[in-house]
């Protein structure tokens, strides 16, 4: 039997080191001589596992991103559709979502993105997916709800969800997380009132 190959525990040591770097230095200054050394690989080694510097980029965003869409299905996944919601709830502004370094390296990613359009493309492809994803979730959970409504709340919940992870480090109550959640399941509270079927009035129709 032939030695296993070691590009994928390489590829995910090189993309550790890039996490680290951009977290402290930002993308402009991660350069992949720096990634490289952070490594404790050459560059060329760098680009041999992984890319050049777009293809690195972009494995860099799957590798912070992916667990987080990931664990979100995992959350929701075996429940019956209308349980999915709290469900959703409790990921969306659970310890899931606490601050932690991937966020930095998350915040670089899309700052670096105002000037990238091709940066910018597969970071919304990633969005627009978990925005269809929660969509499906929601039309499930509620009949009759449409797509573009359903799509609607999916980016106010997510667009609430980073928001919220982007400010934790500032000193707010500890009232405002509880609060959020709150609001994000009176809205979908909202929503399901709003496709309740009506009472049936057949039998006092007949009666007129």
């Amino acid at each position: 039997m032939g030695r296993p190959s070691l590009v994928a525990e390489r590829r995910e040591q090189i993309l550790r080191a890039a996490a680290r770097s951009v977290a402290r230095h930002g993308l402009a200054g991660s350069t992949q001589e720096r990634i490289a050394a952070a490594a404790g690989m050459s560059r060329s080694h760098v680009r041999h596992y992984v890319g050049n510097r777009d293809e690195l980029v972009d494995a860099l965003w799957d590798h912070v991103i992916t667990p987080y869409f990931a664990s979100m299905r995992e959350a929701l996944n075996d429940r019956e559709p209308a349980a999915r919601l709290p469900a959703l709830v409790d990921y969306l502004f659970g310890p899931q979502m606490a601050r932690n370094e991937d966020d930095l390296v998350i915040e670089a990613l899309i700052s670096g993105a105002m000037h990238d359009v091709r940066l910018r493309g597969r970071i919304y492809d990633s969005y627009s997916r978990l925005e269809r994803e929660i969509g499906e979730t929601i039309r499930a959970a509620v009949p009759g709800c449409g797509s573009a409504e359903s799509l609607q709340l999916a980016y106010a919940l997510i667009c609430m969800a980073f928001g919220h992870s982007t400010l934790a480090p500032l000193p707010f109550p500890a009232t405002r997380q509880a609060g959020m959640k709150a609001l994000a399941a009176q809205m979908l509270a909202a929503l399901e009132a709003a496709h309740a079927a009506p009472p049936s009035d057949a039998g006092a129709g007949a009666s007129r």
